[in-house]
């Protein structure tokens, strides 16, 4: 017996590790493959800047600046190091469900493990630069080290989430909300008892971790006020109306979540008849992180994340229920489950045609795919009623699971950016500089013919406001100027596409090129976005920058020969 009992737990935990090191490889595949938008651009900029010796302003995430910095100082600075430390604490996640296993079961515990380390919203928030994952992350892993009895570790990680940014309070919000109506609900079920001598100790952790971390071990003191600024920079949120519309965190939910919220309606529809408590309080924590995430008008598409953790929770418990053996003929269990991934990728492909080509043959579509949900449904009813109730449910739910993986799998590969081809999605705050590589390439060209290649490139930006430019010529000697006006003859001038420089032609070559792109949302039409929510390409605006380079540094202006 307690061979077995060793042996479970030795599995479990080889299932753990394994759930974590599949979150750490898609997390850091192809991580530097496409270039910081301006909104990451942003924060990597100012731990750039700190690492520098400028003293930036330290917005209100100072533990992803100071965390980043030390990343560039190990690493270097580079768009994989920028995004190194969300993507970490986005792995972190994963072990979140280990900690409340009691409450979960292990089985379900570990579908949550596996579910995280793919879960294509928190996948694609992980490897932004800047990210609330750092928050999330934190936060949760602190309740979960308190549950264990580890107060010194949960006043540490409770510490890190008071520096990691704004997106802390609607996470607290949120959880309160929902033990509030837990408790009115269920007001005789027994709460835990918190001892004085425990929230102390964890307490005085957490304030320690705020000041040497908030501090950076004293060596920038300005990071604590940055900390406390978090308050303020997310309340600010609700009198400042240059959020996001909220479908499009609803259509992120649908096109994203797809599979999640089927099995999320499931296991509410169960919880609510049965009267579950953990599943009602999961509700209740889903309902309210997805009002303060759309209620707010300064909303982002990666405020869900929130949302995200009980959605997934929910979804994992209704997985877990249907993991058995095989109760009544294996073969027919599994000859009913490959019969319906048939139908269903069937069904699929129906659906994929009529969505992309709109031809005269989309009615014979629309007939297709419905006889083959009816056929399958058909079938399921006459197994069940026929032969054997529990090859018909086991069989059509694990092919049903299997196509939802599939799918759910596919959306993970395109919110993370992990497809070969560049593809649009929601979670991406700010523009996108998509053509910073060639840009740069083109700058270290030109370096190169300077005449003084010691001497660095001199380089002024007129009356461009973008992070991602300044984040592109790190490099280099750059001047930043709200005015297209110049008073001095740099190296390197750009400026917008549209502003008149009549005194640069004279002594500068222009070249004009694309900048930043911006998916046009707000004129697709329902076509074009059920298009995208199986493509995931979609219309761009976009925004033309010009460069000039003075006319001696070309490689002809400077041959003397006849």
């Amino acid at each position: 017996m307690k061979d077995d009992v060793s042996n479970s737990r030795k599995l479990h935990f080889g299932l753990y590790v394994l759930a974590l090191t599949l979150a750490l490889a898609v997390r850091l595949a192809r991580l530097e493959a496409w270039p910081l938008s301006d909104e990451e651009a942003r924060w990597a900029m100012q731990s750039l800047d700190l690492l520098r010796g400028l003293r930036p302003e330290v917005g209100p995430q100072p533990l992803y600046v100071w965390l980043t910095a030390l990343a560039f100082f190990v690493l270097q600075a580079s768009a994989f190091a920028a995004r190194l430390v969300p993507a970490l604490f986005g792995t972190a996640l994963v072990l979140a469900p280990y900690f409340f296993r009691d409450r979960l079961g292990d089985k379900a515990a570990l579908v949550l493990a596996f579910w995280l380390a793919f879960e294509p919203g928190l996948l694609a928030i992980s490897r932004l630069a800047g990210s609330p994952m750092l928050v999330v992350s934190a936060l949760v892993l602190a309740w979960g080290a308190w549950r264990q009895g580890k107060f010194r570790v949960a006043g540490v990680l409770a510490g890190l989430a008071l520096l990691a940014g704004p997106q802390l309070w609607p996470g607290l919000l949120g959880l309160l909300i929902a033990s509030g109506l837990r408790r009115g609900l269920f007001a005789a079920e027994t709460t835990a008892r918190v001892e004085r001598q425990d929230l102390i100790c964890s307490l005085a952790y957490a304030a320690g971790t705020f000041l040497v971390a908030g501090s950076f071990f004293l060596l920038a003191p300005g990071g604590l006020g940055a900390g406390l600024q978090s308050v303020a920079a997310y309340f600010s949120g609700w009198i400042e109306f240059n959020g996001v519309p909220a479908q499009r965190l609803l259509l992120a939910l649908l096109v994203y979540e797809f599979p999640a919220l089927i099995l999320a309606l499931a296991a509410l529809v169960r919880g609510i008849l049965r009267r579950d408590e953990l599943t009602i309080a999961l509700g209740f924590w889903l309902l309210a992180a997805l009002v303060l995430a759309i209620a707010n008008p300064g909303r982002q598409v990666f405020d869900l994340a929130w949302a995200l953790l009980p959605l997934t929770a929910l979804a994992a418990l209704e997985v877990a229920r249907h993991i058995n053996p095989i109760e009544d003929g294996a073969w027919e269990t599994l000859g009913m489950m490959a019969f319906t991934m048939a139908l269903l990728a069937f069904s699929a492909l129906n659906f994929t045609s009529i969505a992309l080509w709109s031809t005269e043959a989309s009615t014979l579509r629309w007939v297709l795919l419905a006889a083959s949900l009816l056929l399958l449904g058909l079938t399921i009813f006459m197994v069940a009623y026929g032969w054997s109730v529990s090859v018909a449910v086991q069989g059509s739910v694990w092919g049903a699971f299997i196509m939802l993986g599939v799918y759910a799998l596919s959306a993970a590969m395109a919110a993370g950016g992990l497809r070969v081809d560049r593809t649009v999605e929601l979670w991406t705050p700010g523009l996108r500089a998509d053509y910073a590589s060639a840009f740069t390439s083109q700058v270290d060209e030109i370096s190169q013919w300077k005449l003084a290649p010691a001497m660095p490139l001199e380089i002024t930006v007129a009356g461009v406001d973008s992070p991602a430019l300044r984040w592109a010529l790190r490099k280099w000697n750059v001047t930043v100027s709200a005015s297209t006006v110049l008073t001095a003859s740099p190296d390197i001038v750009i400026v917008p596409g549209d502003a008149a420089n009549p005194e640069l032609q004279a002594g500068y070559r222009g070249q004009d090129f694309i900048w930043r792109t911006e998916p046009l949302w707000d004129q697709l039409s329902p076509p074009d976005w059920l298009r995208w929510a199986l493509r995931h390409t979609a219309l761009e605006g976009q925004e033309t920058l010009i460069l000039w380079v003075r006319s001696d540094l070309f490689i002809d202006s400077q041959n003397k020969t006849p």
